[in-house]
C-alpha cells in the first residue's frame, strides 16, 4: 500500500493552524495528487519535485507569519526577568539598574550551625550583573532554527518564559564583611602542654576559623531571594604544638633560668595574685624550633574575667590602681631567662622607669594588646617554659629541654641622668596638716645594655640595646590649705617643686 510522505499533510495542517495567512494564500498540496497518485510516488524524479514543492509551500507560510512572531528587539516581548516583566517605559538596562538599587536592601541570613547573622545583599557585595542578565534574556527567540525562534517568541508573548537574574559578587566587599564577623566563629586552638605540678600532659585541641573563600562561593551559589539562608563554612586551625611534640622535650635539661622576688603584704597582695595568675598562663608552654612566643597571646587580656585583680600599675609617671599590676614582673623574669639562654628576642620594651626587681635595662614591660614581649626558639630542639612560684614571694622561670648552649653575661652603662621633681596634690578629704608621700621619686636615665654570648663552640656574640627611663616625681598628698612648713625637706636628687596638679590627669598606662 502506498504510504503518504511522512509529515507532509500533517505538517501543512500544523502550519495552517500556526499561520492563518496560509489558508487564503496557499492550496493544500494533497489536492494536487489526483488520480495519478500511485504513478507519482513510484517515480523518483516526480517524488523529488513533490518534496521540493512541499518545502516551498512551508517556506512561504513561515515567511508570511514569522515576521510577526520572531522577536526583533534585544529582549523578546513578554519575557519575564527574575519573575518580573520589564517596564516598557524604559530600556531593559535602566529597569534592571533600578531594580538592583532596590535589591541591595534585601534581607538574607548567614548561618553556621546555631549561629545566624542577619545582613543584606548590599553588605555582602551582591548585585545584579545587568549586561550578563540582558545577554541571557536576549537569547530567547534569537538563537537556533527559525522554528525554535518562532516557538520561543510565541511562548514569551504568552508570559511563559522567565529568565533568572544573573548576579555578581564583589569578592573584596564580601571578604571585608565576612572578616568583620569572623570573630564570632573563631575558636583558638590549644597547644599541648606539660603540667609539671600535677605530673600530667594536656593534649592539644584544634581550633576553627571562618573559611572566607568557601563562604564566598556559598554566597555566589545562592539564589538571593528575600530572607534566604546562606550557609557559611569554617576551616580547621591546627594547634602548633601537639602531644607528640611533648615527647621530644627533655625536661631534665635546663637551658637557662631566672627568678625575681616580690612582697605579699600591703599593695603587694594584688600584685602577687596577678603574678601567680600570669605564671600559670605560660607554664608548660612548648616552643618548637624556629617558633616565636608572644606573652600577650598566651596570657590574654588583664581583666577580671581572665582572673586578674586590681593592683598598682604605672600610669604616665605615677603609680595608680588597675587590673593586671604585677604581670610585667612575670614578663621581665621570662625575658631574663630567655636572654641568659641565648634565645632570640623579637620584641621587648622597657618600663617608663627602672624596675626594682632587676638591674636597669633588663626589664620587659607588657600591656595588652599593644605592648608585647616576643621571644624565639633559635635552637634545633623544642623547649618548654616552666614558670612557677617556688616560694610565695618568688617567681621563677626555667627553660627546659636543652643543656646551656652558651655562657651569657649582662652589663649596662648609664648615660644621661635627670633629677626628678616634687609633685603636690591637694586631697579634699584630708584633715588639716596631713601629708602623705604617695610615691617616691626616681631619677630618669639613659641605659645601654650589653649582652655578651660565648657559645660552647667558641663563637662570641655581643648584643647591644637602649632603654630610656623618664624621671618619676615624688608625689605628696596634702590637705587643703597646707603650708610649706607642713612639707618634709626635698629629698636627694629632687630638683624642685612642680606645683599642684589635678589627680585625674589623663596619661598612658604601663603596667608594672
Amino acid at each position: 500500500m502506498l504510504q503518504r510522505p511522512p509529515g507532509g499533510a500533517q505538517a501543512l495542517q500544523n502550519t495552517e493552524s500556526m499561520f492563518p495567512a496560509l489558508r487564503s494564500g496557499v492550496r493544500p498540496f494533497r489536492c494536487g495528487l489526483g488520480p495519478s497518485r500511485n504513478r507519482l510516488m513510484n517515480n523518483p524524479g516526480l517524488k523529488l519535485a513533490w518534496a521540493l514543492g512541499v518545502g516551498s509551500v512551508l517556506g512561504v507560510g513561515i515567511g508570511l507569519g514569522a515576521y510577526r512572531i520572531v522577536p526583533a528587539s534585544p529582549v523578546a516581548v513578554g519575557v519575564q526577568i527574575g519573575e518580573q516583566r520589564p517596564d516598557e517605559s524604559m530600556s531593559v538596562a535602566e529597569w534592571l539598574s533600578a531594580r538592583n538599587a532596590r535589591l541591595s536592601d534585601r534581607k538574607v541570613y548567614l548561618r553556621y550551625e546555631s549561629e545566624q547573622i542577619e545582613t543584606t545583599l548590599g553588605e555582602l557585595g551582591v548585585s545584579i550583573d545587568v549586561m550578563a542578565t540582558i545577554e541571557k534574556a536576549g537569547q530567547v527567540g534569537h538563537a537556533g532554527s527559525i522554528i525554535r525562534r518562532v516557538q520561543e517568541g510565541m511562548k514569551a508573548r504568552r508570559g511563559e518564559v522567565d529568565v533568572p537574574l544573573v548576579f555578581y559578587v564583589d569578592r573584596t566587599k564580601a571578604a571585608a564583611y565576612l572578616g568583620s564577623i569572623s570573630g564570632r566563629f573563631f575558636r583558638e586552638p590549644k597547644d599541648a602542654k606539660l603540667d609539671l605540678a600535677n605530673r600530667k600532659r594536656i593534649v592539644d585541641e584544634d581550633g576553627q576559623a571562618l573559611d572566607v573563600e568557601a563562604s564566598i562561593e556559598s554566597i555566589k551559589a545562592a539564589t538571593h531571594r528575600e530572607e534566604e539562608t546562606i550557609s557559611l563554612f569554617v576551616k580547621r586551625v591546627a594547634a602548633q604544638v601537639t602531644v607528640n611534640d611533648i615527647a621530644n622535650v627533655d625536661i631534665e635539661k635546663v637551658l637557662a633560668s631566672y627568678q625575681t622576688t616580690f612582697v605579699t603584704w600591703g599593695e603587694g597582695v594584688g600584685r602577687s595574685g596577678n603574678i601567680a595568675r600570669a605564671a600559670s598562663k605560660i607554664d608548660g608552654t612548648i616552643i618548637l624550633p624556629g617558633q616565636s612566643f608572644s606573652f600577650n597571646e598566651k596570657v590574654g587580656p588583664r581583666t577580671p574575667e581572665n582572673g586578674f585583680v586590681v593592683a598598682p600599675e604605672i600610669q604616665g609617671d605615677e603609680l595608680v590602681s588597675g587590673y593586671g599590676g604585677g604581670t610585667c614582673q612575670v614578663s621581665t623574669t621570662l625575658y631574663a631567662a630567655a636572654m641568659f639562654g641565648a634565645l632570640g628576642v623579637l620584641d621587648r620594651q622597657n618600663h617608663s622607669r627602672p624596675s626594682s626587681y632587676v638591674p636597669p635595662g633588663m626589664d620587659a614591660t607588657v600591656s595588652y594588646p599593644l605592648v608585647d614581649l616576643k621571644i624565639q626558639n633559635t635552637l634545633t630542639v623544642p623547649i618548654m617554659i616552666h614558670a612557677y612560684l617556688p616560694k610565695p614571694t618568688v617567681i621563677r622561670v626555667e627553660l627546659l629541654g636543652a643543656e646551656p648552649v652558651a655562657t651569657v653575661s649582662y652589663a649596662y652603662g648609664v648615660g644621661h641622668v635627670e633629677d626628678f621633681v616634687r609633685r603636690i596634690k591637694v586631697i579634699g578629704y584630708y584633715p588639716p596638716g596631713r601629708v602623705y608621700r604617695k610615691q617616691k621619686g626616681t631619677r630618669g636615665m639613659d641605659v645601654t645594655s650589653i649582652v655578651t654570648i660565648r657559645y660552647n663552640d667558641g663563637r662570641v656574640e655581643e648584643r647591644k640595646y637602649f632603654s630610656g627611663y623618664r624621671p618619676s616625681p615624688e608625689v605628696l598628698w596634702v590637705a587643703p590649705g597646707y603650708s610649706d612648713q607642713d612639707l618634709p625637706p626635698l629629698p636627694e636628687h629632687a630638683k624642685g617643686v612642680e606645683g599642684q596638679q589635678t589627680a585625674n590627669a589623663a596619661a598612658e598606662i604601663y603596667p608594672m
